[in-house]
């Protein structure tokens, strides 16, 4: 009996899962579809209770985490911590660790994004701005993008808690116990996540990952090179098997 397999969508820090319809609209095979949201969120432990209530709350005894951002790190973490239910995994503008430490150098300084916290309660519409500007690169600035609209902008409290869980999250200690075939997708030109963040898992897994740099790319390649990026994911995870 033919089964449609179900895709996990994962957004990244403050973002509702309106992001991904653009991909979703390109994904030709009809499989089942699920978004994690991040409304309602109190502390950093919520953020991967969210995706873990989703899975519990549809039944799934397989699925497909596509995880973009931040929400490539709750991926991550699914992946280790329900690794039979996992049947593929997909990371876009991932890591396995957000800030540097540890002669680890594929991230942020933890000051940064200190700073961007008190930034943030201090002028929220200049702070989101310059966030948003951030993620396109140089030559996607023609893009005409509206970010805003896909944001979770009054939720104080749960935009301050993805920025603790930015800080403190690091699966890179169990990125060898991934048995998942895993897709990294990367822009080159990413600032967020530099590129080196996913070269970092793919040498971990390599023997089961293929790594996808995108030229001329920023943070957001499943807005920017849609079309390819749905053909990588179409190609990698099938359709109904």
């Amino acid at each position: 009996m033919n089964k449609q397999k179900h895709i996990v969508l994962i957004p990244g820090w403050g973002m509702r899962g309106t992001v991904w319809l653009p991909l979703v609209e390109r994904l030709k095979t009809p499989f089942a579809i699920s978004y994690v949201e991040w409304d309602g969120i109190k502390t950093m432990a919520d953020l991967k209770q969210k995706a873990v209530q989703l899975v519990e709350k549809n039944g799934l005894s397989s699925f497909i985490p596509i995880g973009w951002s931040l929400g490539a790190l709750i991926a991550l973490e699914l992946a280790i911590s329900f690794p039979e239910k996992i049947d593929r995994l997909v990371l876009i503008s991932g890591t396995s660790r957000f800030i540097k430490g540890d002669g680890y150098d594929a991230g942020w300084e933890r000051r940064v994004v200190e700073r961007m916290k008190r930034q943030l309660m201090r002028n929220r519409e200049q702070t989101l701005s310059s966030f948003f500007a951030s993620l396109l690169c140089e030559e996607e600035q023609d893009k005409a993008l509206d970010f805003e609209c896909h944001f979770h902008s009054t939720e104080q409290q749960g935009l301050l808690a993805g920025l603790d869980y930015l800080m403190t999250a690091d699966v890179r200690f169990a990125l060898r116990e991934i048995t998942a075939p895993l897709l990294l997708i990367h822009g080159e030109e990413d600032t967020i996540c530099p590129p080196s963040a996913s070269r970092y898992i793919f040498e971990q897994i390599k023997d089961n990952a293929i790594l996808k740099l995108l030229p001329k790319t920023g943070h957001v390649p499943f807005l920017t090179k849609t079309d390819e990026c749905a053909r990588m994911i179409q190609s990698f995870v099938g359709g109904i098997t």
